[in-house]
């Protein structure tokens, strides 16, 4: 094992920046460095940002609110106009966030929360959620990089100076604790696309702690004793992070070291807000609000919450929700929100005092989905923290306090001596004191009063961005540091997990190293293929201490999996694959973000593993895995020597060699049955790693489709069977890519009726692995084939091929919402001519679906158009199983109110299903959410998943 530095020198800046990039509000602070000469380090300033506040007004603030808009075609060029532009594309700051609330479908809010949703393509342009208009709109990173962009030109014009340039200045980002290494590189990536190349990234509750030292460097052991545990609770407007860190005296010099940070909660200010968005609709007797008055909403309930709570004469607050021309609300309705309503909304939901073992509840299908987040399903922020403090007290090496006589059969708990809050949500003093009264509680013993001692600091709005210039200048010059190095252990899964759900993996990173470090895992050796592509499952932890290059078993409550790290070793001759020796070198970057490289072992090439975050397979789905039966159903097993005799098999009949087994000629109708027969099992119960095996094999072979029309259909019809649904296995990327040749070179017998099926079924099976650009492509090639959007038909279409060709078209989830929703509508006409086509019907309610399969949420079709589907299927004269399915699809309850479909529909659609006997678990999908287990697939997807998939809740 070896350790050593790097990054480049670089000539020191004039200026040390400090950028708290927060869900709600960001803030910049900085070091001039050539300030006078004084006693002691030149001053942390704030940076008050040139903002737009009004029409045609701008002003300089010490914050920039998070927010972005889109100005309508008709809205006056110059009411946006700045300084240094005069027609920009967006709005950011105030003015955006209070013109966004009155057109909420052209603001961008809670940029950051998407960078860490994982089940959502965060480089696609999915904000603002429920977009008005698809080119009015951006991605999470594009976000957050123009937020940066405006703070940079805002600095240019501040500072007009050559050498004061932003992009030229050494800049700290600030990042919550608990993102994990995807959400970094996406931090990296919108700093980078705002020019920011001098970047170091630190944590927000460590930045926090960084603006409190600052403040009182000279009475450090004044206000902190040896042993101390220092507890920094950090709840902004999207996110909540706990941190915990330990001072030591050390002669006479205190030090601090940070020992546990929490998991990612996205639990905060906004939670609050919606919150009491729905107390107001209760109010006014639960209107039906459309996605833009429920935003509006949202946004004056979080005014009004923010007046109640720092104006103690003001005792209420008048919200007013404006009203949607011909909606059900017509005019302006009002209604009152007292200081009292606030104040129980916070403390009982969010802060109640709870019993030391009340940890969160972990039923997932019961969390808030608001505007497509998915929040935490506990809201209890007091609950989530006691958990923290028992986990943390098992990664403590140094312990802690004894156990208290309450915490007896809990497992110890790490008692915190100070605490310092940080975040918008604490701004109220009485949230703080509700927060610290209840860690008193759980420590309190018998006789005996105490409180934790509660650390704050001056400017709170401010902290993380003083933090993080003050960070800035100690790496520069020198200062009192926080160590502990990385927040996470990582680790290389060299092995799957087995039923008990354990994990054997091998630790490339320790947790604590410090940036700068890379370490190389010369000890392990690793096979892969070259010019092939090679996956790598990473896995983290926040508790455990594993040495470098252990060998370890992690079970899954403690080990994070992470997207999967990808690469190809091009290696000689690219059509040539060969088996190479590597090992893992792993690098924490000054930056602060993990690179993991392969080495060969015999010659001098590295390549960079590269993380999956482009949103082209789906996320880590939360749901548990669904039960099978009572009892565990056992999973396949077939042995290699089984496996390499169906290869055989199938380069025999593709590649024209006879079967080695008997010498025989196997023919395309002959394969499958041989193929199960060799296997043991029909084709329904191939593994996934079985029917990847004999992709491979096929797409070797894909030149024995030219052999006749015959031979197409099957390689066709086989091949996607054994791709189906296109993502879940390691590579299914490169074999997509694969898979895309053979769509591009086209049918080779274009006019044989089978050919053209199974063309068809091979795109909709693999659907899934398909980009969204090439699902677009899709569309467009087959809209006038289809008769879509007034085109005509070439001649008359095979029945055949026309309800394989819906089917598809149905199946391409990454197609935006408005053309799902011109396809619906032209099927919905060949419905009602049509009724009793079961095809039509199936591919209308994978189109509405209120839960995809594996497309991003913002491509499902609006909830107004699903309920047009089903009111119009309603009015069918006899009630199938097909048509309930459907039925079932369009009304299915989600707990998002921008997919869900009205109340009153879903009790319509729910007694329709039950005056016909239909199925129990459709009408259970419309009464509660239930995610997409296996068990649906054959009535969803179309036909079975291949076993060892993981379906997306």
């Amino acid at each position: 094992m070896s350790s050593q530095p790097s990054g480049k020198q670089l000539t020191p800046s004039r200026f040390l920046i400090g950028i708290d990039l927060g869900t709600t509000n960001s803030a910049v602070a900085y070091v001039d460095t050539r300030e006078p000469d004084r006693a002691g380090p030149p001053a942390i300033r704030t940076f008050d940002v040139p903002q737009l506040v009004a029409e045609g007004e701008v002003a300089s603030l010490p914050t920039l609110p998070s927010f972005l808009y889109f100005p309508a075609e008709n809205e006056a060029a110059g009411a946006f106009s700045l300084p240094w532009n005069d027609r920009p594309r967006t709005a950011v700051g105030v003015f955006a966030r209070e013109q966004g609330a009155l057109v909420p479908g052209r603001q961008v809010a809670s940029a950051k929360s998407w960078l860490s949703h994982g089940a959502v393509d965060r480089t696609a342009r999915i904000l603002p959620w429920a977009a008005e208009q698809p080119e009015h709109s951006c991605s999470p990173v594009e976000a957050s990089a123009s937020y940066l962009a405006h703070i940079r030109d805002a600095w240019n014009h501040v500072f007009a100076s050559d050498d004061s340039r932003f992009e030229q200045q050494e800049i700290v980002l600030t990042v919550p604790a608990s993102f994990d290494e995807e959400a970094r590189e996406l931090t990296v990536e919108a700093a980078r696309a705002a020019g920011i190349e001098r970047l170091t990234l630190l944590e927000e509750p460590l930045a926090a702690f960084y603006a409190w030292i600052a403040a009182h460097r000279r009475s450090l052991k004044r206000h902190l004793r040896d042993g101390y545990l220092v507890l920094i609770c950090d709840v902004g407007g999207g996110t909540t992070d706990f941190s915990l860190i330990r001072v030591r005296v050390v002669e006479g010099e205190v030090r601090f070291e940070r020992t546990a940070i929490g998991d990612h909660l996205l639990l905060g200010g906004d939670n609050v807000d919606l919150s009491l968005s729905r107390r107001v609709e209760e109010k006014l007797g639960n209107p039906k609000l459309s996605i833009r008055q429920r935003n509006a909403l949202a946004r004056q309930c979080c005014s009004a919450k923010e007046r109640l709570l720092s104006d103690p004469s003001l005792q209420s607050a008048r919200i007013n929700i404006l009203g949607s021309g011909r909606s059900v609300i017509g005019g302006t309705v009002s209604a009152e929100l007292t200081r009292e309503e606030v104040e129980q909304t916070i403390l009982e939901g969010f802060l109640p005092l709870t019993h030391l073992n009340d940890f969160p509840a972990r039923d997932r299908r019961a969390g808030l989905r608001e505007l497509g987040l998915p929040y935490a399903s506990e809201p209890a922020i007091t609950k989530h923290l006691a958990e923290f403090l028992v986990k943390s007290a098992r990664a403590d090496e140094d312990g802690g306090e004894p156990v208290p006589p309450d915490a007896r059969g809990s497992g110890a708990l790490a008692r915190p001596d100070a605490i310092l809050f940080n975040g918008g949500f604490f701004a109220p003093e009485a949230l703080r004191e509700r927060v610290a009264q209840s860690i008193a509680n759980w420590f309190r013993e018998k006789g005996k009063r105490w409180k934790p001692k509660i650390l704050s600091n001056e400017a709170p709005e401010n902290a993380v961005a003083i933090g993080a210039a003050y960070y800035n200048q100690v790496r520069r010059a020198g200062g009192v540091r926080v160590s502990g190095g990385a927040a996470r252990g990582y680790y290389v899964g060299v092995q799957t997990g087995d039923r008990a759900g354990n994990i054997k993996a091998v630790c490339v990173m320790p947790r604590g190293v410090e940036e700068g470090t890379t370490l190389d895992l010369s000890g392990r050796e690793f096979s892969v293929l070259a010019n092939r592509p090679v996956s790598f499952t990473l896995y983290s932890s926040t508790t455990r201490h594993d040495p470098h290059g252990e060998v370890v078993e992690l079970d899954e409550p403690e080990a994070h999996k992470h997207a999967p790290l990808i690469t190809v070793l091009r290696y000689g001759k690219k059509s040539r694959v060969a088996e190479l020796a590597v090992h893992l070198t792993a690098t924490f970057t000054e930056v602060g973000t993990l690179e993991l490289w392969c080495n060969s072992l015999k010659t001098g090439h590295r390549w960079r593993l590269q993380f999956q975050i482009r949103g082209e397979g789906p996320a880590e789905s939360d749901e548990p895995e669904e039960e099978e039966s009572e009892f565990e159903r056992p999973r396949t097993v077939i042995s290699e020597q089984a496996v390499a005799a169906a290869e055989r098999l199938a380069r025999a009949v593709f590649g024209g060699a006879r079967d080695a087994a008997g010498g025989e000629q196997v023919t395309p109708e002959m394969l499958v049955g041989r193929l199960e027969a060799a296997l043991g099992y029909g084709k329904d119960a191939w593994p996934m790693d079985v029917i990847r095996k004999l992709c491979d094999v096929l797409s070797d072979v894909a030149d024995g489709r030219k052999k006749s029309a015959r031979y197409e259909a099957r390689w066709l019809n086989l091949f996607g069977f054994c791709l189906r649904p296109g993502f879940g296995a390691p590579v299914d990327d490169w074999r997509i890519t694969q898979a895309r040749k053979v769509y591009m070179s086209g049918l080779v017998f274009p006019k044989d009726v089978q050919s053209q099926v199974e063309w068809f079924i091979l795109w909709r099976r693999v659907a899934g692995g398909l980009k969204p650009g090439q699902q677009q492509e899709i569309y467009q090639r087959h809209m006038s084939m289809l008769g879509i959007g007034g085109k005509k038909q070439a001649g008359r279409l095979n029945t055949q091929v026309e309800r394989e060709g819906w089917r598809l078209l149905a199946s391409l989830e990454h197609l935006q919402s408005n053309a799902r929703v011109l396809l619906g509508r032209e099927l919905l006409e060949r419905i009602k001519a049509n009724p009793g086509n079961k095809s039509f019907l199936w591919s209308l309610g994978r189109l509405g679906a209120r839960i995809p399969l594996y497309g991003p949420l913002n491509c499902v079709v609006p909830a107004e158009t699903a309920s047009e589907w089903a009111k119009a299927l309603l009015k069918l004269e006899e009630m199938t199983p097909d048509l309930a399915s459907a039925l079932a699809q369009l009304g299915a309850r989600t707990n998002d109110p921008a997919r869900d479909v009205n109340d009153q529909l879903r009790e319509t659609l729910i007694k329709k299903l039950e005056s016909s006997n239909m199925p129990k678990d459709l009408i259970e999908s419309l009464r509660e959410y239930v995610p997409p287990a296996r068990a649906d697939a054959l009535r969803i997807f179309g036909e079975s998943l291949p076993e060892g998939l993981r379906l997306v809740g």
